[in-house]
This record gives structure tokens, C-alpha cells and sequence, in this order.
């Protein structure tokens, strides 16, 4: 057993001290004890198979950190630094992931379900224009913060391939509330599937969709208006 100390990133003020076998075993204490663990500095460490349901990391730094198989549901990693992080099989439903640092992520078969489920139901409601969107997105055209505009949001996006005002989209309005809405906020013009996470994890999501589409519909779906 030593004693761990998870201090603030910016102050280094101690937020938690535990003695305990490990980091993760420290980190899982203070999730359970409720303790604020916002501004923590957690950069590289090894938080594998850890239980932090509901933690609030609300700008954290977890840079490099090996989050293999943790369990995040609920927790908020809103700012959170998580550039370079081991997400790999990490439970991220519930996760608050606004404006979350995701560069160089690793989040091959981590848990994002409602966030992918949400941006199905937003191309479900317009599958004319998934096409043009994920043209958008792989030309780097997204601005998640922008409703308006040649890089826009989600909904906006597909309001430009429409055509029309994004008010004028039949099934959608403007819900900056809703998952996948969320998740593009962590999307900037610029950002592309060469070299964004979430732009990446993104186009993923819409090939599959698509491929569904055309599994039950024929390859005329998804197809953009002209």
C-alpha cells in the first residue's frame, strides 16, 4: 500500500489522498466517496478496468491515460484532456463528452451507442442528404458550433446540402440539447478523418449507416439531392 495524492492540474492543490495498491484502486475511492475530481491531473495513468460511474473529471487531464475497459457511464469528462488516451473498450454511454479533447484517442470498441443511435435517428430523418454530409465531413466542412454558414453543425449541414433555411428540414429542428449535436461541438472546420478522433469515429458510423440503407432499401438511398 503507498499513499496516492490526485492533485489539481493547475493549482496542485490535493483533491483526494487514499492510501491504496494502486492509482486506480485511489481514483475508484474517490469516485465512490464522491469527491470533485474536476481540474484532476491524471495524465498517463493507468485507470484500466477501473469503475468510475458518475465521476466528476470535468477538465481533467487525462492525457495518455490508459482508460482500457473503464467504466464511464454517467461520468462528466466535459473539457477533459484526453488526447493520445487508451479508450479501448471504455463504457462511455451516459458520458458528458462536451468539447472533450479526443486527439489520437483510441476508441476502437468503446461503448458510444446512444450517441451513434442519435445520429442515426438525425439521418434517418434525412437520408437524402447523408451523402453530402459525409462528404462534409471528409473534406473537413464541420463546425459543430455553428448552426449556419459553408461549415456547419449537424442539422445545419444537412440544411446545406438541402438547399434550404434549417428551419425549412422536414423532421428536424435545431436541438443543440441532443447527443449527436453534442458529439459535433467536438468537431472544427479543418478537422478531418485523417486527423480527428471523432471525425473518424463519425464517418464510421455514417458508412454504416448507409450501408444499412442500401441493405434494405437498394443503392439509391443516401444518395444527396442534386
Amino acid at each position: 500500500m503507498r499513499l496516492f495524492e490526485i492533485r489539481h492540474r493547475w493549482t496542485n492543490t490535493v483533491l483526494f489522498s487514499r492510501e491504496a495498491a494502486s492509482v486506480r484502486r485511489a481514483i475508484e475511492a474517490a469516485v465512490a466517496s464522491k469527491a470533485n475530481l474536476e481540474e484532476a491531473d491524471l495524465r498517463g495513468a493507468n485507470l484500466q478496468w477501473a469503475n468510475l460511474d458518475g465521476a466528476n473529471l470535468r477538465g481533467a487531464h487525462l492525457q495518455e491515460a490508459n482508460l482500457y475497459k473503464v467504466n464511464l457511464d454517467g461520468a462528466n469528462l466535459s473539457g477533459a484532456n484526453l488526447d493520445g488516451a487508451n479508450l479501448r473498450g471504455a463504457n462511455l454511454q451516459g458520458a458528458n463528452l462536451y468539447e472533450v479533447n479526443l486527439d489520437c484517442a483510441n476508441l476502437c470498441g468503446a461503448k458510444l451507442q446512444p450517441i451513434r443511435d442519435d445520429l442515426w435517428a438525425v439521418l434517418a430523418a434525412s437520408p437524402g442528404e447523408v451523402a453530402g454530409l459525409r462528404q462534409a465531413l471528409v473534406d473537413g466542412r464541420i463546425d459543430g458550433s455553428a448552426y449556419d454558414g459553408d461549415c456547419a453543425c449537424l442539422v445545419g449541414t444537412l440544411a446545406n446540402v438541402r438547399g434550404c433555411d434549417i428551419e425549412a428540414l422536414p423532421h428536424l429542428r435545431p436541438d443543440a440539447a441532443r447527443l449527436a449535436e453534442r458529439w459535433f461541438l467536438n468537431l472544427h472546420p479543418g478537422d478531418t478523418p485523417g486527423t480527428s478522433t471523432v471525425a473518424r469515429q463519425t464517418l464510421e458510423w455514417i458508412d454504416t449507416f448507409l450501408d444499412n440503407m442500401r441493405a434494405a432499401f437498394g443503392p439509391a438511398e443516401g444518395k444527396s439531392h442534386a
